[in-house]
């Protein structure tokens, strides 16, 4: 193997933050590293921006035509990467300087983890390379080693970066995105299809600082983002039904109180409203994701997002996160 970790960024048409999110790598304290910018057809001169690094180790990977976000990550997932890791990030985000090293350290230990995923730390312009401090050796973490445990924290809506995914390059075969299906959640799904191949872990400490800017909304259609958040409690109902298709009483529990509570938070990305949920809600019932007396489980997120469903405003789970951020910290 060339090098021991590979990290690819899928980029388009973000030159400034690119830079940013390239600078954060360089600056690793672990070094034994290929970067490799998949580009997604940008009118913006992202090639000539990679050769001003003059660093061998920075590959740039082009495309002739847009394949769309999820079909530069797809074509990622098919890439003959000769690395013993690989790591997927975002051209928006920035590491932590022990990013590598801690999770590099953490697989190397665990030789049956398929993948570890750290926190994040949300941020905006001029705090992307501001990280909180914390002990990189003994770093705290929870190892999920029986099958759908890592589901089972999905569900309990642990909080984690998408991009901070370490991954053994092995457990990607076969591995690819699929928002036909998932819509806005196919990441979700990502993660919980590759737990399913083995043991993964998460650290609990921010290696990530993710960029909360206008353009993350979403540009797909509120019929997939509704198909998908369907599609998604199905898979998640599924995977942890046994064998005839039951839920035992604890996971039905946690079931119910996600599925309420998971479809509040969607429908706030749709919000055509109060009868437009009603509709919406109908919908999940029939397909029995949801039952009528299921408005008991709901819970602060449950009623955070119907607040910002009746006053169609998205900012207050915004200002939420901010002061749930602000008592953490």
């Amino acid at each position: 193997m060339s090098e021991k970790v590979s990290l690819a960024i899928p980029t388009y048409n973000r030159s400034a933050w690119l830079k940013e999110c390239i600078r954060s790598i360089l600056d690793q304290t672990f070094q034994d590293f290929s970067l490799y910018v998949f580009d997604n057809a940008s009118s913006e001169p992202v090639q000539e921006e990679v050769k001003k690094y003059e660093d061998e180790r920075i590959r740039f990977v082009g495309s002739e035509r847009n394949l769309g976000s999820t079909g530069n990550i797809n074509r990622i997932l098919q890439y003959p990467f000769e690395s013993e890791y690989v790591i997927i990030f975002h051209d928006d985000d920035t590491m932590h300087p022990n990013t590598l090293e801690i999770e590099t350290s953490f697989l190397d230990a665990q030789e049956d983890l398929v993948f570890v995923v750290s926190d994040l730390s949300r941020a905006r312009e001029g705090t992307m390379q501001r990280f909180p401090a914390f002990p990189v050796e003994n770093t705290p973490h929870t190892i999920y080693r029986k099958k759908s445990d890592f589901i089972r924290a999905q569900m309990s809506w642990l909080r984690y970066a998408f991009n901070s995914a370490m991954y053994r390059v092995g457990a990607l075969q076969n591995a690819r995105m699929r928002p036909e299906m998932f819509s806005d959640f196919a990441d979700m799904i990502f993660l919980a299809e590759i737990s399913k191949k083995g043991p993964c872990a998460f650290l609990k400490v921010p290696l990530v600082n993710y960029r909360v800017h206008a353009s993350q909304d979403s540009g797909l259609l509120k019929q997939d983002h509704a198909k998908g958040a369907f599609a998604t409690l199905s898979f998640f109902r599924e995977s942890l039904s046994s064998s005839l298709g039951k839920l035992d009483k604890k996971d039905e529990k946690l079931f119910r109180t996600y599925s309420f509570n998971f479809l509040l938070r969607s429908y706030t990305q749709i919000n055509n409203g109060l009868f437009g949920l009603f509709r919406f809600l109908q919908q999940a019932r029939s397909q029995k994701l949801i039952r009528y007396q299921d408005f008991l489980y709901m819970d602060a997120r449950g009623a955070i997002s119907l607040l910002s469903i009746v006053f169609r405003n998205k900012k207050i789970i915004d200002t939420a996160r901010w002061v749930k951020n602000l008592f953490q910290s």
